[in-house]
């Protein structure tokens, strides 16, 4: 059955970030979000790749952002195109001044210096995702991520790393590609964990994939790629 899409405007994701998303997902503490597993696997490529300068391309509330202040010393500037993301990501941070509303796909968004780009979540959700890549500048780390599911968001979504490389690769070059499921929970806490855990006792494949177990094309994921703008 055809999906009914979103349409691809600020307003929709004002609207998104409004209602806090389910279970309150873009308001939870980033540690636990089930988008940490996400932070913690961009925070390992920027380290890999010895990241001094990084400029966030779809920022959202500010988890990732929050998440690297608390854990790196990397400087940083992100922005959004959604007014209200760009400001529940100045409260949750307390850094105002590193945020900014902007449009991806417009060159003068990117007016911050940068050795390093990061693109979580947002790719699949514009239809001209490369034209964003190209106002990336040449020889910058750029690390990003994609999904293997789709949702009402979605104007595209990955079956495996070969498309993503096919798409890609004309405008990167990429360094490596890597997989990663998505929690099945959308609060990954301990509390909650456990809470589910207990409720999915007689629940053998539920159990499994509350456990991390759970098949990466069944439960979803990001495909994570990360190298240089060509």
């Amino acid at each position: 059955m055809k999906m009914n899409k979103k349409p691809q405007v600020s307003q929709t994701y004002d609207e998104m970030y409004a209602l806090q998303g389910d279970e309150g997902a873009y308001t939870l503490p980033y540690q636990h979000s089930c988008y940490f597993p996400l932070y913690k696997q961009v925070r390992k490529a920027l380290e890999e790749y010895d990241a001094r300068q990084i400029l966030e391309v779809g920022c959202g509330t500010g988890g990732l952002a929050h998440y690297l202040f608390d854990t790196t010393e990397i400087e940083y500037n992100g922005f959004d195109f959604s007014p209200i993301a760009v400001e529940k990501a100045m409260l949750r941070t307390k850094h105002p001044e590193l945020f900014y509303v902007g449009d991806a796909t417009n060159s003068e968004s990117y007016k911050h210096g940068y050795d390093a780009i990061i693109c979580t979540e947002v790719l699949e959700h514009v239809e001209a995702d490369m034209e964003i890549i190209q106002n990336w500048k040449q020889g910058s780390l750029c690390i990003c991520s994609v999904p293997n599911f789709d949702s009402t968001y979605h104007v595209r979504h990955f079956a495996s790393k070969e498309e993503v490389f096919s798409r890609y690769s004309k405008l990167l070059d990429i360094r490596a590609i890597h997989t990663l499921k998505k929690p099945v929970l959308v609060n990954i806490s301990i509390t909650n964990k456990l809470k589910h855990i207990r409720w999915s006792r007689y629940r053998p494949l539920r159990f499994l994939e509350l456990m991390g177990l759970g098949n990466f094309n069944k439960v979803g994921g990001w495909f994570v790629f990360s190298g240089y703008k060509k």
